[in-house]
This record gives structure tokens, C-alpha cells and sequence, in this order.
């Protein structure tokens, strides 16, 4: 299990497979082996870098009122940086696509393309309400509650949360992650998303790196409209509906590598 101390904490990463880097980010809360499916299928073929945010998994959590998405995307770039990966093609989901976007403002060096996934640059009131109101619940919730009815409603589809038996592996295979993620680092995270909603749009107009900009045709979290805004301010972008909702990358995720692994392959060219 490598760890590697990066601007002034210890960061929790992976590396998999040989070829093209590509860097996974996570979103709010998530821990990297929320990316087991990507792994698989993109290791046989590119370089897969994999971490756990800041607060996260088996990264520390240091004391702070939040962690801003600049700081985050400096993280991500350390991680770069310590693995000796000049360029890498970036992935995002949620917030990891902020974290993503902020990456290719700050370091675009480093960022040989862009695939930005149910993610945002100014969310609606409806979703800065949803993140507000994790905020406030989190720790006030056992795990098996939180995630089965404060989360998954607005990840997954309704045809998902139908289906009793997957709903359950999906609760279990979540509960027996040892690493949950502490109430105080959910708030810290969820305040840099709202310090940073809406406050990058001029530097994502000017950015010159490619850009798939994907979403969830059902996602109800940050709806495809939130995507199609994104893909409007990214000149070298493009948008892609995939099935599933909010959470497409693993209800759907066969598809989604599709999409990715494409994506990247005609960046090669």
C-alpha cells in the first residue's frame, strides 16, 4: 500500500497496469476503490493512478474549516509529481471532476486531456441544498443508513433502486470498506465545493485541453443541463449521455469505460 507525504500530509495512492497515464479522482467522500471497475478494464492498457482526497480512505485528514478544490487539485498534481508522470489523461467524477478542472487550470502541464463526469461549474440551488443537507446530516447517521437512504436515492436510477438484491450487495460491498469517511471531512470537503461553485467559468473558457464532458441521462443530482453548461465553456469539448444516473461510472460502468477508453484513444491520435 504506498504513501507518499505531499504538501504537508500522507496521501494513500495506487498505480496499475503499463502505458498512457491516466489519474482518477474521486468525489465528495468517496475513497479510490470506488474506481475497482475502471481499474480492471483500463489497467490492461494505460497506467492507472488512483488516490484517496485529502480527509478520505487512508489519507490524513488534516484540520481545516474546508478544503478548497485548489487545494485538492494541488494534491492531485503532487501525486503526478511523486510518481514522475509529466502528462497524464485526468478523469473526474462529482467533485473529482472540480478537482479535475481545477488541475487543468492550475498545472496544465500536466493535463493531457480531460474526461469530466456528472460534474459541474455552477450547480443549481437544488444541488448546493443536497450538498448543504449532507453536510448536516452526516454525523448523524450510522453508516448503513446514510449511505442506503441519504446517498443512494440520488446517485442511482429508480430502475436500480428497484432491484432489491443490488441494492443490498451494493450497501454491504460499501459497509465493508474499513476506512468510512468522518463527518468532519465530509464538511470540509463539501464547503470547498460550494466556495468553488461558480467562481471558474472565465478560466474554463480559456482552457485548450480536450474534454469529454459525460453525464448520467437520469442523473437527478447534477442533472444533464448542469453538463451541458460545462461543455458549452470548455472550447475543445465535447458532451456524452450515458446511461444510469449520478453514480454511472459503476451502475453503468460497462458503458462508461466504453465512452473513457475511447475518448482517450483519439486523443492518442
Amino acid at each position: 500500500m504506498p504513501f507518499a507525504t505531499l504538501n504537508g500530509i500522507r496521501v494513500r495512492y495506487d498505480t496499475h497496469g503499463q502505458g498512457d497515464p491516466v489519474l482518477l479522482i474521486s468525489g465528495l467522500s468517496a475513497p479510490s476503490a470506488n474506481w475497482l471497475f475502471q481499474v480492471k478494464e483500463f489497467s490492461p492498457r494505460h497506467r492507472v493512478i488512483t488516490f484517496d482526497n485529502r480527509g478520505v480512505g487512508e489519507t490524513d485528514m488534516p484540520d481545516a474549516a474546508s478544503y478548497p478544490t485548489s487545494q485538492m487539485a494541488d494534491d492531485a498534481a503532487a501525486v503526478l509529481e511523486h510518481l514522475d508522470i509529466r502528462r497524464a489523461h485526468v478523469i473526474g467524477h462529482s467533485m473529482g471532476g472540480t478537482i479535475a478542472m481545477e488541475l487543468a487550470i492550475r498545472h496544465p502541464k500536466r493535463v493531457r486531456s480531460l474526461a469530466l463526469c456528472s460534474t459541474w461549474a455552477e450547480g443549481d440551488g437544488r444541488f448546493l441544498h443536497t450538498v448543504r443537507s449532507w453536510m448536516a446530516l452526516w454525523g448523524r447517521l450510522d453508516p448503513e443508513p446514510r449511505f442506503r437512504h441519504l446517498i443512494m436515492p440520488w446517485i442511482y436510477t429508480a430502475a436500480f433502486l428497484s432491484d432489491k438484491t443490488r441494492v443490498d450487495e451494493t450497501v454491504t460491498r460499501v459497509l465493508a470498506y474499513p476506512f468510512p469517511t468522518r463527518p468532519e471531512a465530509l464538511e470540509r470537503q463539501g464547503q470547498g465545493i460550494l466556495d468553488w461553485n461558480g467562481t471558474r467559468l472565465r478560466e474554463l473558457r480559456r482552457l485548450r485541453v480536450p474534454a469529454l464532458v459525460l453525464v448520467g441521462r437520469d442523473d437527478n443530482l447534477t442533472p444533464p443541463a448542469l453538463s451541458r453548461a460545462l461543455a458549452a465553456l470548455i472550447p475543445k469539448s465535447r458532451l456524452k449521455l450515458i446511461p444510469g444516473g449520478h453514480g454511472f461510472t459503476i451502475e453503468c460502468w460497462e458503458a462508461f469505460n466504453r465512452a473513457a477508453l475511447a475518448f482517450m484513444e483519439s486523443v492518442k491520435r
